[in-house]
């Protein structure tokens, strides 16, 4: 499980770096909407991130299932911190990020209360 996170993590990442690999973009994409077309391959990032981290720590499916909705967040904002970066600062995408941390911190701490 650990290998097959790894490597869902690394396809992830080079994903969101380069998502022209898997789809053609068109030249006229505004920053904006190159942010978004990274930030589908943070679902990828975040299942990595399950299989990696959580592969034999989760004992119901309760915790099971806020781990994963916890993950697929953090991957979701890593890829749109990734994007921020490499495509520029959007006040609207700030705010996006902001309302994923929230739900990431509401997920992590359901988690561990079930813990």
């Amino acid at each position: 499980m650990k290998i097959a996170g790894a490597i869902i993590l690394i396809v992830g990442f080079v994903f969101t770096i380069k998502p022209n690999l898997v789809s053609a973009i068109p030249e006229s994409i505004t920053p904006y909407q190159m942010i978004e077309k990274r930030v589908i391959w943070g679902s990828l990032i975040g299942l990595g991130l399950f299989g990696f981290v959580f592969n034999h720590q989760i004992d119901s499916w309760k915790t099971g299932i806020f781990a994963l909705l916890a993950t697929l967040t953090l991957g979701i904002i890593i890829a749109r911190v990734i994007g921020l970066l490499m495509d520029g600062f959007f006040v609207k995408q700030l705010i996006w990020l902001v309302i994923e941390l929230l739900f990431l911190a509401i997920f992590a701490f359901v988690y561990w209360r079930l813990k």
